[in-house]
């Protein structure tokens, strides 16, 4: 099974977000942000067939300079809107490709602090395992 986080504000259609299986929705306050200052948060759940699907899916509605993550117990995918980044759960965060992800990152203009990936995801993935127990 793979769980993904997607920000409804990453996407210019977020209705896409019905076709999915929601577990959650979170709703996080940015005071800082630029684009909004409230997030809407969607916690999803995939099973392991259909995840390239769902990865396409969602980055074809993605707009520029955002990412979302998929995720199970061994494999993070940190996808933006033209290209994905995979690294090895728990042990990747000072992998290569976690570097190219921020490179990316920076050359979609997305500032420094969004770049610390696993402090945006490590909430989320305690979350996930807290609701599947």
């Amino acid at each position: 099974m793979f769980y993904a986080l997607v920000d409804s504000a990453a996407l210019k259609n977020p209705v896409v977000l019905n076709n999915y299986k929601q577990l959650k929705v979170t709703i996080q306050f940015e005071p800082q942000s630029s684009t909004s200052k409230y997030h809407y948060n969607f916690l999803m759940q995939f099973p392991n067939n259909v995840l390239d699907k769902a990865i396409t899916g969602i980055q074809k509605e993605m707009l520029y300079s955002w990412y979302t993550f998929f995720w199970n117990d061994k494999v993070l995918n940190i996808v933006f809107d033209k290209k994905k980044f995979e690294i090895s759960l728990p042990n990747g965060w000072n992998s290569s490709k976690i570097k190219e992800a921020q490179e990316f990152g920076r050359s979609q203009s997305i500032k420094e602090e969004y770049l610390n990936f696993k402090d945006y995801f490590k909430p989320y993935e305690d979350m996930v395992r807290k609701l599947i127990k």
